[in-house]
């Protein structure tokens, strides 16, 4: 499996339903909308992967697992 975020190797962490959870040595552990998912796929986005990481960083102080869903997705302009 591969990550969301980096498309490096990950692994799928099963999750509930609408959610991707994935756990990557250099993004980490988090959770994303597969709605989001979705409109990155028809729009040809992609991740802008250092402020991603520093988001979910930031993030993980709040709760152990960062959900990513279309208000938190930083992307590449």
């Amino acid at each position: 499996m591969s990550c969301l975020i980096c498309a490096g190797q990950a692994e799928s962490v099963e999750c509930i339903h609408g959610w991707e959870e994935r756990q990557c040595s250099q993004c980490g552990h988090y959770r994303m909308s597969q709605a989001l998912i979705l409109v990155m796929m028809e729009e040809g986005q992609i991740f802008d992967t250092g402020q991603m990481r520093q988001w979910l960083t930031a993030r993980r102080d709040q709760e152990a697992v960062p959900a990513i869903d279309q208000r938190q997705a930083i992307w590449v302009r």
